[in-house]
């Protein structure tokens, strides 16, 4: 009732409506058609794939999981009025010996940064549509995994957008040290 209430509040304003919600496998007790109805773009957050409550490390957003995210949402929604939601972070996984947990969410450019430190060479895995590294730490003696939020990343995911004609793009977030190439690649799917 609150999403048919607003939406009449935003169109009399002539202000964009737009609904932003997990990859539909986290939020199955809305009412993704009500909300495709009554909102003018629903965006898909299709990352946090593997979050701080994981039991293992693994992507933030593999293509995989972005895909089933595109195709759970347009069973309920059309699709010029999705909006696939990217992330411009990457989590670094840290493994000692009391355990996993995340070391941090960093942007792309200090992720470039630590690879760099490091002296690590990223490798491709298809399969998830992300590069990857890991390295044991010179400094702690711990391991550290990183599945790369980067151009490559980015490429694939808009790849997911023109597939299933989708409204957009929406970016996780702004500003958070995103590589000028990025933008490139997001222009050149427009």
């Amino acid at each position: 009732q609150f999403v048919r209430e607003l939406s009449d509040l935003c169109r009399e304003k002539k202000v964009v409506f737009s609904i932003d919600n997990y990859v539909p496998m986290y939020w199955m007790h809305y009412n993704h058609k009500e909300e495709g109805i009554f909102a003018d773009y629903v965006v898909i957050m299709g990352y946090d794939e593997y979050t701080a409550g994981s039991a293992e490390a693994g992507p933030g957003s593999s293509i995989g999981f972005v895909e089933q995210g595109i195709i759970d949402t347009l069973a309920s929604v059309p699709n010029n009025k999705v909006i696939n939601g990217i992330p411009f972070y990457t989590r670094v996984w840290k493994t000692m010996p009391e355990g996993l947990q995340i070391d941090g969410n960093y942007g792309m450019t200090t992720i470039q940064e630590i690879i760099a430190k490091h002296n690590v060479t990223p490798t491709y895995l298809e399969e998830l549509g992300l590069n990857y590294v890991a390295y044991q730490s010179d400094v702690d003696g711990n391991q550290y995994q990183m599945w790369i939020e980067d151009s490559t990343a980015v490429k694939n995911k808009m790849s997911l957008i023109q597939k299933y004609d989708l409204a957009g793009v929406a970016c996780w977030k702004l500003g958070q040290q995103e590589n000028a190439d990025v933008w490139s690649v997001i222009n050149s799917f427009f």
